[in-house]
Parts: C-alpha cells; sequence; structure tokens
C-alpha cells in the first residue's frame, strides 16, 4: 500500500527541519590563519584564529574573518541544497531556500 501523501510530506519536513539544525559547514582562509564552522541558519558555530592571525593588522583580520565566514555558508548553504533536494526528490538550490544563511553585512566607512 503506498505511503500517505500527508505522512510523507511530514517526513520530509521534519528530515529538512534536523538537517537545518545539526548541519555545519567548515572553510579555512587559504593561509590557514582562519577557521570557521557555519550552521545552516548562518550563525557562526566555530571560529579559531592561528597564531599567525595575530601578526595582521585588525583591518586585515576582520576581512579574513569575514571572507572565510562567508565561504563556509556558501559551502553549508549548497550542501543543504542538495540534501534538501535529494530528501524533495527534485533539484534544490540555495536560492531557492533563500540564499545565504547571513544576513548582509553593511558596509560603511568608519566614522
Amino acid at each position: 500500500m503506498p505511503e500517505d501523501p500527508a505522512e510523507d510530506m511530514r517526513r520530509k519536513a521534519k528530515d529538512i527541519e534536523r538537517l537545518a539544525v545539526e548541519l555545519e559547514g567548515e572553510a579555512v582562509s587559504e593561509d590557514g590563519a582562519v577557521r570557521v564552522v557555519t550552521g545552516a541558519a548562518g550563525n557562526v558555530k566555530e571560529l579559531d584564529l592561528r597564531m599567525s592571525a595575530y601578526q595582521m593588522s585588525g583591518v586585515e583580520l576582520g576581512e579574513l574573518i569575514v571572507a572565510t565566514i562567508r565561504a563556509a555558508d556558501r559551502r553549508t548553504q549548497a550542501d543543504l541544497a542538495q540534501r534538501v533536494g535529494a530528501i524533495m526528490g527534485a533539484p534544490v538550490t540555495p536560492d531557492d531556500l533563500g540564499g545565504s544563511g547571513l544576513a548582509p553585512i553593511d558596509v560603511e566607512e568608519p566614522r
């Protein structure tokens, strides 16, 4: 007997909800100074700085941290889209899921 469509959808929704809570993505800066792990909601779960990070200026380190966070978030969102697509049985892109989990950063000149 085929599965009830409503029950199937509830199961899929539960699987997707679990992914949204548990999924993580990691990125390490090219020089290895910064390592970031993000969650599917765009939250930073881990931020590790190697000793070489402390040799940078504050501006350089800030830019490297932001770039590494964004790289980790892109990986997390791509993985989430792929896994949601597998659950739903149809291709899904990060844009289909609302794009990046990160809020945009409003860059303005320091005062």
